[in-house]
């Protein structure tokens, strides 16, 4: 069974609302991760920071995607991790921020069958970063470093991964698809503006070059 977490806790600093439910091309931004990753996996899971967020997110998503609450109120994706992995129920899951509308099929197909039999996959960027917000993680494994970080008052999301020893490492440049593309957050005015000139039909390039 493959689990798909996405995270929905973040305080929106940057847009000064929820980020989430922010109308995009018509729909709220948090559609594009869910129904990317929805054929990919056997539950959907979106991790929010409160019952405030539950009522408006659950009023927008399928019935079959289950919200469920930060376990501890920290604003920090680490947490978001820990209760998306809490509720898990599969071996592995595919984690995502709720911010990315461009979440392709192949790459998450791919992050699944480099994880296999090791902890996790996940991607390194052309500038030698890895990318903690769509990749793999084995459920059981993750989990224990994510709350072993949490407990250290280690709040850095990336460091799950990298503190484990079987993680599968992918160069982001290899791909069939842009890398900026795939791994856009639309966390801004402007970015989402670019983001609703690529859906709408703009040029890809220009419109992520212009953020």
């Amino acid at each position: 069974m493959r689990s798909a977490v996405i995270l929905a806790g973040g305080s929106s600093r940057r847009l000064g609302y929820d980020k989430g439910l922010t109308p995009l091309a018509g729909r709220p931004l948090i559609s594009y991760a869910v129904e990317a990753l929805r054929p990919l996996v056997d539950e959907v899971i979106v991790a929010v920071a409160s019952d405030v967020q539950r009522t408006p997110y659950r009023s927008v998503l399928p019935a079959p995607v289950k919200i469920t609450v930060d376990l501890y109120p920290f604003d920090s994706p680490l947490v978001g991790l820990i209760t998306g992995l809490t509720e898990a129920r599969g071996d592995y899951a595919a984690v995502a921020a709720c911010d990315m509308p461009f979440i392709a099929p192949e790459p998450v197909r791919l992050l699944f069958s480099r994880a296999s039999g090791r902890d996790g996959a996940v991607f390194v960027k052309p500038n030698g970063w890895i990318e903690p917000l769509l990749a793999v993680y084995r459920v059981d494994a993750c989990l224990a470093e994510a709350l072993r970080l949490f407990r250290a008052e280690d709040l850095r999301i990336r460091m799950v991964l990298r503190n484990l020893r079987d993680v599968a490492y992918i160069q982001a440049s290899g791909l069939d698809v842009d890398p900026d593309l795939l791994f856009f957050d639309a966390d801004t005015e402007e970015k989402l503006g670019a983001a609703e000139r690529l859906i709408l039909g703009g040029s890809e390039r220009g419109g992520v070059a212009q953020v």
